[in-house]
């Protein structure tokens, strides 16, 4: 690209008029610079600066006043680096024809346990990873992001993906697998909770619309309401060798919903809720301190546990040995 060029998109001006002509990448990270590359010093340091230099740059783009030590290359300086990053972000989406698409949280995990076989990524919203991934994109490839506010900077005709689709459940084999049709496909025996189906087959929906080519294995993984199987000592047991199970929920709004549904299906004499003392929900349960206070949980006479807290966390906390005292719930 041509510094001119950079300079222009990026909004900024040359300092000097360098003798380098042009840069052949771009990056915020000056570790990840490359000879003949650009350099967005997001932090502006001394020390970040001279070591994109010592790796080549040939530009460095940046909002600080800084002793020019170099007069080969590039200085351009910007009014603000990160709105800078978004205008070149955008330059490179409008440029590249690049498809920008807003999901929620539930279908942004779900996309990523989705094995999808053309170009694309997922963006969380932190500005140097969002930049690292879209100057690293290839022509016509696909973004999928959970962060819409990011969206609206860097690509303003963005879609948006339906938050639910039709689906029909042929049956519930239990409040984790289900057996149901969408987007004329059959899925049985599926690993997922009958209340996640409309928001999976929204997601299978939208890809079979756009003819996006995928595989689905599984979504077990995708981080939400994650059961895992407890003997009545809480040790992890095989997924249905035992009637009781802790569900693992980090969202606080999936958390209620999910609250609100289980309760269809399992009497509150055989369910347990509990979420941290700190968190913010509507709904009333039973309350925690840390994750290690869960090794007080009784299970003598619950078959399950919906609990609001970092899966990690969690399960290290009931894999520590056990406090003397097994009462708190």
């Amino acid at each position: 690209m041509i510094i001119e060029n950079l300079a222009q998109v990026c909004s900024g001006y040359l300092l000097k008029e360098p003798l380098v002509k042009s840069v052949t990448s771009f990056t915020c990270k000056c570790d990840k610079v490359t000879n003949g590359g650009a350099f967005f010093a997001l932090e502006g340091t001394k020390e970040e600066i001279g070591e994109a230099l010592k790796n080549g740059a040939y530009a460095i783009i940046h909002e600080q006043n800084i002793t020019i030590d170099d007069n080969e290359i590039a200085w351009i300086k910007v009014d603000s680096i990160q709105k800078a990053m978004i205008r070149f972000m955008r330059f490179l989406v409008e440029t590249n024809e690049i498809n920008a698409v807003h999901v929620s949280l539930l279908q942004f995990d779900m996309l990523n346990s989705f094995k999808l076989h053309f170009k694309n990524t997922h963006l969380s919203g932190e500005i140097c990873e969002a930049f690292l991934e879209v100057t690293s994109l290839e022509p016509k490839s696909h973004i999928f992001s959970k962060n819409k506010e990011l969206l609206e900077q860097i690509s303003p005709q963005f879609e948006s993906m339906d938050e639910e689709a039709e689906a029909v459940i042929l049956q519930s084999h239990s409040i984790f697998k289900t057996t149901f049709v969408c987007a004329e496909s059959y899925f049985k025996d599926f690993m997922i909770p009958p209340l996640f189906v409309p928001n999976f087959a929204a997601v299978v929906t939208f890809l079979k619309k756009k003819s996006l080519d995928f595989k689905i294995d599984s979504i077990e993984k995708s981080g939400h309401f994650e059961p895992i199987f407890v003997n009545t000592a809480l040790e992890a047991r095989p997924f249905g060798s035992t009637h009781q199970a802790i569900i693992i929920e980090s969202d606080e709004k999936l958390f209620e919903r999910e609250e609100q549904w289980i309760k269809k299906y399992v009497s509150e004499d055989y369910l347990l809720v509990l979420a941290p003392h700190n968190a913010k929900i509507s709904i009333s349960c039973k309350r925690y301190t840390s994750a290690k206070s869960l090794q007080a949980i009784n299970l003598s006479s619950t078959r399950y546990v919906l609990v609001l807290g970092d899966k990690d966390e969690i399960i290290a906390a009931l894999e520590e040995p056990r406090q003397i005292q097994k009462t708190l719930f």
